[in-house]
């Protein structure tokens, strides 16, 4: 449950305390949720927004231009993340201690290693030292804890971080670094796994866990796109985009079976382009077995008999790409383009009966 630090409402999640914030309470008299989480979570959900949405956004970037700078705020102010990033870390302690709240570098780095959360941090804190705070005070006292994360324990994974490490790939990106913003979403990726738990295997449970600005799926998918992207220009993304699909199988073996075999079948790919064609049939021989209405890993292995192949293939081996063809113009999914596939299957046959031609005449 989730407590409304502004009233004494309860709800079931963050997504419910978040709604409930903006339909109840003017911004003006909260700051629990960082205002650039709100924003990117309206964007990756593709939220409408309504005309009080805009009068507020208006409201908001006018007392944005109004604040003053950290230093020279006074008693009562909303605080935002940033007027924390400003102040120095011996003035974060100080005002941590107006609360009743001691902490050293060390001490912090002992209770950071017991949690993957800075706002779960905070809450200990809370706790332990009987603190006493609502509204503007709370607020600053888990954002004092992410700002002191971020400088005594940047080593420990938090769930925090993977906001600000998908925002700067998008940043990075705009500014047309994408290699360097892949980057970062790879590293924001690591840090989904480490503070993940093992007992979570699928995405829909996964997204409850990790920060309500992350789409997980969208995101996943994203790298995947990146990376190949990437790949076309500098062969070396294609291992990196191997390990990447092979790592998100095994964290969400109970994903939906749509992403688990767009995934699988990425890894067929990268391995095809690494030159790893046993392993990449062995893989799509998998695909078979484990979805056998797919059409996709039919033809895809069929291809590597003879159509991605640069030496002469075999008669065997022409006879079992034909098979695989016809399993793919026969699952139960269509393909989008079946003239593909029978193009294909025409040729091979064609090929065959040359060769029984041939071998008639030479007896």
């Amino acid at each position: 449950m989730a407590d409304c630090p502004y009233c004494e409402q309860s709800f079931a999640d963050e997504s419910d305390i978040r709604e409930h914030l903006y339909e109840d309470h003017e911004y003006d008299e909260f700051g629990r949720i960082d205002t650039k989480r709100v924003d990117q979570y309206v964007d990756e959900h593709d939220l409408k927004e309504s005309a009080d949405d805009d009068i507020r956004e208006q409201q908001v970037t006018g007392e944005a231009e109004r604040t003053a700078p950290a230093t020279d705020r006074h008693s009562g102010e909303r605080w935002e993340l940033q007027d924390v990033q400003a102040l120095s870390t011996a003035e974060i302690t100080d005002k941590l201690a107006e609360h009743g709240i001691d902490t050293t570098e060390a001490s912090f780095r002992d209770r950071a290693a017991g949690v993957n959360s800075a706002m779960t941090l905070a809450e200990q804190w809370e706790a332990d030292y009987d603190v006493d705070a609502s509204g503007y005070d709370r607020d600053f006292i888990w954002m004092a804890s992410e700002v002191l994360w971020s400088r005594w324990a940047p080593d420990l994974p938090y769930r925090e971080r993977i906001y600000d490490l998908v925002q700067e790939g998008r940043e990075l990106r705009e500014k047309g670094n994408d290699a360097e913003a892949c980057e970062q979403w790879l590293t924001a990726w690591e840090t989904i796994v480490a503070v993940t738990p093992d007992d979570i295997t699928t995405i829909e449970t996964a997204n409850n866990h990790l920060p309500n600005v992350l789409a997980l799926e969208a995101f996943l998918r994203s790298v995947d796109s990146d990376l190949a992207t990437l790949a076309a220009d500098d062969p070396a993304y294609h291992e990196r985009r191997l390990e990447f699909c092979r790592e998100v199988c095994t964290q969400f073996p109970d994903a939906p079976d749509e992403l688990l075999l767009d995934f699988r079948h990425f890894v067929a790919d990268s391995l095809t382009e690494l030159g790893r064609l046993t392993e990449s049939r062995s893989e799509l021989e998998a695909l078979i077995r484990d979805y056998p209405e797919d059409p996709w890993a039919y033809k895809k292995l069929a291809d590597s008999y003879w159509h991605d192949e640069s030496d002469e293939p075999s008669v065997r081996e022409l006879e079992r790409a034909a098979e695989l063809y016809q399993q793919a113009l026969d699952a139960e999914n269509p393909l989008e383009k079946p003239s593909t596939v029978s193009n294909r299957l025409d040729d091979i046959e064609r090929r065959l009966a040359d060769v029984d031609t041939s071998e008639t005449q030479e007896r």
